[in-house]
């Protein structure tokens, strides 16, 4: 039967599909296990980082085809893969709860505005704003148009209008402060478009259509009247009256004139600057959403960068034991010794500079053998809790001295292992007592 390095080497040279398919059917219990431990019993997390694994597995079969153990590649990267499932899972979860608390603070912003203060002077302060604003104000929140109406009714985009209505509540909000009301433009916007326009009762609209109706006929007799009065006047009187009338409606049509002028000026002038200064937030935005992008794609070049570094840092470990020569003669159980190896001096590891950083602890066991010469060999990390740490743990046991254990008077070889412990709350890198591994290799 093929091992899984054989299955995966076919995998990468031969593309075969079902060499990979095996490979998963004989690892995908482990894998899985691994992550649903990590993940808290979530089954659908674990389903996720399972997949996650083996996608990377395949992404990296060439790479990885001259593994010796692929489990303990495996049960790594799974360990890796749900701690970043997990972080990512708890990010969602903080912001799901900032968001639900952001709609429930609007809510109390919006029941915050005493409708029964603001009704009093509500007109009033509207009254004080200018043409354009209460219109905007008026089109919003009295007759409830959409921002895509009130820009067809002003003549701006659906944008400009957005900004025409929020620059007028501003406003609105500014001028009740000086009554003494307080609130928020949100608050304020709430309570307009709840309270502003109230429903008129049954019947109102009609009888309103008919005495409005009723006035007009008056107005038109009255005015008829008063044409056969004129016509009864004498000829000199009436000559006058057309002078008069035709002075008066010429210089009526002037300042009517130069009024409306006046108006399309300040609009055309506002437009204008809407105009510019949506420009300037679209150019903007812009920028910025590029930037950001380059940021990202920067972030994701970074820790690739350091994951493919970390890779190559334990396949060097691994190919500088592989290259170190054993020592010659059995090894021995530090239990079956006489006298057992004693440390003349150590090391200390150094803290690596990124996790002091971070104010990450750590521990790492390192297993390795005393020979014979008291000399530290074959050192290698056994587990550990942050794979950062390894390095460090093993350059600095490989270093140590001892004074190597006895059996039957005569030095000989000895396996240990030892907990090498990193803290912010200790003096880096204290390692612990060295326990025995138990059996002899």
């Amino acid at each position: 039967m093929p091992t899984d390095t054989e299955l995966l080497r076919r995998y990468a040279d031969e593309k075969s599909e079902s060499a990979f398919g095996e490979l998963v059917q004989r690892q995908v219990n482990l894998v899985y296990s691994i992550a649903l431990r990590q993940c808290g019993g979530d089954a659908q997390l674990a389903e996720d980082v399972t997949q996650r694994v083996f996608t990377d597995l395949a992404r990296k079969a060439r790479q990885l085809s001259g593994y010796a153990v692929l489990g303990g590649w495996l049960y790594r990267s799974a360990q890796f893969a749900a701690s970043d499932v997990v972080r990512a899972e708890r990010r969602r979860r903080v912001r799901e709860k900032e968001a639900q608390a952001m709609q429930e603070i609007s809510r109390a912003d919006a029941g915050d505005t005493n409708w029964q203060k603001l009704a009093p002077v509500l007109d009033q302060a509207i009254g004080e704003l200018a043409a354009r604003d209460r219109d905007a104000v008026v089109l919003r929140f009295f007759e409830s148009r959409a921002f895509s109406e009130i820009g067809a009714t002003l003549r701006l985009s659906e944008d400009a209008a957005r900004m025409r209505v929020e620059r007028a509540l501003e406003k609105l909000r500014t001028a009740l402060i000086r009554r003494g009301i307080t609130s928020t433009t949100a608050a304020l916007g709430t309570a307009l478009a709840s309270q502003a326009a109230a429903a008129a009762p049954a019947g109102v609209a009609a009888s309103v259509t008919g005495a409005a109706l009723a006035g007009a006929g008056v107005a038109a007799g009255v005015a008829a009247g008063g044409d056969l009065i004129a016509t009864l006047m004498s000829m000199t009187k009436l000559q006058v009256g057309i002078s008069g009338a035709l002075a008066v409606a010429s210089i009526t049509g002037l300042a009517l004139q130069a009024r409306t002028n006046a108006a399309l000026r300040d609009e055309v002038a506002s437009l204008r600057q809407d105009s510019a200064a949506i420009a300037t937030v679209q150019t903007e935005n812009t920028s910025l959403a590029r930037t950001a992008a380059e940021v990202a794609d920067l972030r994701n070049d970074d820790a690739e960068f350091k994951r493919l570094s970390d890779e190559s840092a334990v396949l060097q470990k691994r190919l500088q034991l592989a290259a170190t020569p054993a020592p010659s003669g059995e090894v021995y159980d530090p239990a079956k010794l006489d006298q057992l190896p004693r440390a003349e001096s150590r090391t200390r590891p150094q803290y690596p500079a990124d996790m002091r950083k971070a104010g990450i602890s750590g521990e790492v066991t390192v297993d390795f053998i005393v020979d014979r010469g008291g000399n530290v060999v074959n050192a290698f990390a056994a587990r550990s809790s942050q794979r950062e740490f390894e390095a460090a743990a093993v350059e600095a046991v490989s270093q140590w001295k001892f004074r190597p254990g006895t059996k039957g008077g005569r030095d000989v070889n000895t396996h240990m292992e030892v907990p090498i412990v990193f803290s912010m709350d200790r003096k880096e890198g204290t390692p612990g007592e060295a326990t025995p591994k138990g059996g002899t290799k």
